[in-house]
């Protein structure tokens, strides 16, 4: 069954991508610096606290100012649950979002496939508010025991009054580097796609995070 849904949604991000055709109708480019601590309160149960500062380049307020809390815990060697708070500030305006998920994760040797169904409330001080649910598909592969490298694809759908449909995908491909349990490096780059929207853009994102654990 789990198998069955992964391949529909590798399908669903395929089709998707190939039916938008239309190029954007403004291209960004960016530069995204995550940098956090995470702790294993309790065996299988893992909270990270993270701060985040992503610059648009093309953008009249091109910083976005995120902190991050998120909780994970394993059920088992595959199903996993978290919740994640997010609190955002960029043109003048506070966000805050909450998020709730659940990942399957199949490992083949050195190979991880996962697939993650994420739930997403935002609410700003103004009233206005939205619900998005994104579902990631993503492959790791380790190369030896301090590098790992990695490719996903999400497709996000929004929920809201002015919106109910997919407006958004997410392509991403990065490496890992843990020199040891305690610290976790990793660079990579996002392609972005707004659709279904209008003046859709897309975003080309240079990404760094490093995560101290203990």
């Amino acid at each position: 069954m789990m198998m069955m849904t992964i391949n529909r949604v590798i399908l669903s991000i395929c089709l998707l991508t190939l039916s938008v055709c239309a190029k954007a109708q403004y291209t960004d480019g960016g530069v995204w610096l995550y940098s956090g601590i995470n702790h294993e309160v309790v065996k299988d149960l893992k909270l990270e606290f993270g701060e985040e500062l992503r610059y648009n380049i093309s953008t009249d307020n091109p910083y976005q100012y995120n902190t991050h809390f998120s909780a994970a815990y394993k059920l088992n060697k595959h199903w996993k649950i978290g919740a994640d708070y997010r609190y955002s500030v960029r043109e003048g305006l506070n966000t805050n979002r909450y998020g709730a998920a659940i990942t399957y994760k199949q490992s083949i040797h050195d190979l991880d496939i996962s697939l993650r169904s994420r739930f997403l409330y935002s609410v700003v001080l103004d009233g206005a508010e939205g619900t998005a649910w994104r579902n990631k598909l993503g492959c790791d592969y380790k190369i030896n025991k301090d590098f790992q490298v990695g490719v996903s694809g999400e497709l996000f759908y929004a929920m809201s009054n002015e919106l109910d449909q997919f407006d958004n995908y997410r392509l991403q491909a990065g490496l890992t580097y843990s020199p040891n349990k305690y610290h976790s490096l990793d660079v990579g780059y996002i392609y972005d796609h707004e659709f279904n929207v209008n003046n859709p853009g897309s975003m080309h994102v240079a990404n760094i995070g490093y995560v101290f654990s203990f």
